[in-house]
């Protein structure tokens, strides 16, 4: 079943969220460790993380350019999807994550279906890790198609390496795990 979320079930949706980003981002040729994906969402599941989702659920649900929906089955979350309005003809979904074990099942498809009748037929974006193959071939199946040279790092965390022989040339360096993603786009009427 798929249905509106209550600000309530935020904690459950956010250990529902980590799960999913455990599986879905770490890779090693890429350099996304599973250990800074396992600590990066352990920040989400602190007590004070789980009761801060709470109100942003709420405050998400309460905006009126914005769809944020999750898949039921058999009484648990199974997924999620949250989209914005950024103008009439101009939307982008903002995540869609499953339960690890519905991966496959069809509670993907029936959440972004979801999004994409209240989305409409104008122009739609959302961002991909590159490598995740399995989540473009399903965005491509919504008419989504991967914007040529548009990669670019989610969680960037520069920092300056003193220890280094020439720190004063190099300086600015880009933590490995910032998760690389690509845009893609769906042209109004597609």
């Amino acid at each position: 079943m798929i249905r509106k979320a209550i600000p309530e079930e935020a904690p459950e949706i956010r250990r529902l969220h980590a799960r999913s980003w455990r599986v879905t981002y770490p890779n090693d040729e890429y350099g996304v460790t599973q250990a800074w994906v396992d600590e990066f969402t352990n920040g989400w599941l602190t007590e004070d993380a789980l009761a801060g989702s709470i109100e942003f659920l709420r405050g998400v649900l309460e905006e009126p350019n914005s769809f944020y929906r999750i898949a039921e089955v058999d009484g648990q979350i199974a997924g999620f999807v949250h989209a914005i309005r950024h103008s009439e003809n101009d939307a982008e979904v903002m995540g869609i994550y499953c339960d690890p074990s519905m991966i496959g099942t069809g509670v993907g498809a029936q959440l972004m279906d979801a999004a994409m009748e209240w989305i409409g037929p104008g122009q739609a974006r959302l961002d991909v890790a590159p490598y995740n193959q399995r989540a473009i071939r399903f965005y491509q199946r919504y008419g989504f198609r991967v914007v040529e040279g548009s990669q670019h790092l989610f969680n960037v965390m520069p920092w300056v390496d003193l220890q280094g022989p020439d720190h004063g040339q190099a300086g600015l360096q880009i933590n490995v795990n910032a998760i690389p993603t690509v845009d893609m786009e769906r042209d109004k009427g597609d």
